[in-house]
């Protein structure tokens, strides 16, 4: 059986392919750091080629698996439509209809089957039914396959010679597992394993410590989950309880009473407060702009702080929010119960590598390999749908 895989990265994808039994014969990627990793960690097959430039395939190839860059497409970065990685999608649907395997499978974010993305997806499953390709398009929440993440991403699975089939049993789903599992019994000294507490007294430090298990930093969402800024004082100044009363009611005004058509809140003005809480206003507000809890946009006032979601703290007894490149962020995401951020072996455990995979590089790059990677289990979940194909 032959294997080709374009855009490898460090072989998250792979090494779920070859634990299905597809051996890769050839992969290829534009980052060194993840094809040295590549070949340290799956097997020596990976070089260094944009798969742009590659001019022939080998013959008689059983399967083609692509996962080209996201990025452009998350609704966490931000639908950057103008992204020129968005055009390798495209790339690895013609290099499929050249190369006509007799299975192929196309990974990429959610986010590409939604309204703003479809049209490039239709374009690209399009190509590949020209090429006599039967193709369907499934979506996959991570922590049905043994992943403890909540991460969900779409896989385009062909067919040469228009043979249909169904992907029924993807639904089916394995044993849910929860962080304490994922994370249990790693000792200091395992690789990349090499967790730093927070600086006592520091200002992150007692942020984490007003952040319990499951909560995060949050001034625009009301809740058990979110912490604002006006309930830490000890890091961003005291305040008085009308004071609290009116930021309050600022966080609610400014997503209740929209004025633009864009965005998903607006400044809120003097009078909307007043009335709202039944009082003058215009002394609070003064003084929560000078403590630095407020700023003025025109004539208007809004939340100086109005991030969605900092110092997250994961919960030992759920799934982990996505395991991004930035992962190792401790302003991002704090240990479930410890004062600091995620080691590189923790957020390489949540993604599925197993600990035999080794980690040798910069913690930076590290954590890009792994956030960029596919859960090998959920692609070892994909390829035993391929595997029946063949």
């Amino acid at each position: 059986m032959k294997a080709v895989s374009l855009f490898s990265g460090c072989g998250g994808t792979d090494l779920g392919f070859e634990s299905a039994g597809i051996p890769i014969s050839q992969a290829f990627d534009t980052d060194p750091v993840a094809v040295a990793s590549y070949n340290l960690n799956v097997k020596d097959c990976a070089i260094v080629q944009d798969v742009c430039t590659i001019d022939q395939f080998p013959a008689n190839i059983d399967v083609i698996v692509a996962t080209p860059p996201c990025q452009g497409f998350s609704t966490a970065g931000g639908y950057r439509h103008d992204d020129p990685r968005n055009d390798l999608f495209m790339t690895s649907c013609n290099a499929i209809a050249v190369a006509r395997p007799k299975v192929a499978m196309i990974e990429n974010v959610a986010a590409i089957t939604n309204r703003r993305n479809k049209p490039l997806l239709e374009r690209g499953v399009a190509v590949l039914q020209d090429a006599g390709y039967y193709v369907e398009t499934v979506l996959l929440a991570c922590d049905k396959y043994g992943v403890p993440q909540r991460r969900q991403r779409a896989f385009i699975i062909a067919r040469s010679d228009g043979r249909s089939f169904n992907t029924d049993s993807l639904s089916e789903k394995t044993t849910k597992t929860t962080l304490r599992n994922a994370l249990h019994g790693l000792a200091i000294g395992t690789n990349a394993h090499e967790p730093t507490v927070l600086l006592e007294g520091s200002k992150h430090a007692r942020i984490a410590r007003a952040i319990s298990s499951g909560q995060k930093l949050c001034n625009v969402r009301a809740g058990e989950k979110s912490v604002a800024t006006w309930q830490i004082p000890d890091v961003f100044g005291k305040t008085t309880r009308k004071e609290r009363e009116l930021l309050v009611a600022v966080r609610s005004l400014r997503r209740r009473n929209r004025k633009r058509d864009f965005g998903d809140a607006d400044p809120v003005a003097i009078e909307e407060l007043e009335a709202h809480l039944k009082t003058s206003v215009e002394q609070l507000i003064s003084s929560l702009f000078d403590k630095g809890y407020l700023r003025k946009v025109g004539c208007k006032f809004d939340l100086k702080n109005t991030f969605n979601g900092k110092y997250r703290r994961l919960d030992f007894e759920d799934s982990s929010p996505t395991v991004d490149t930035r992962f190792g962020d401790y302003q991002l995401f704090l240990h479930p119960v410890e004062s600091r951020g995620m080691s590189v072996r923790e957020a390489a455990r949540i993604q599925g590598f197993p600990d035999s995979f080794l980690f040798d590089g910069s913690s930076r790059d590290s954590f890009r390999l792994i956030g960029n990677a596919v859960p090998p289990p959920v692609a070892a979940r994909v390829a035993e749908i391929a595997k029946g194909l063949i």
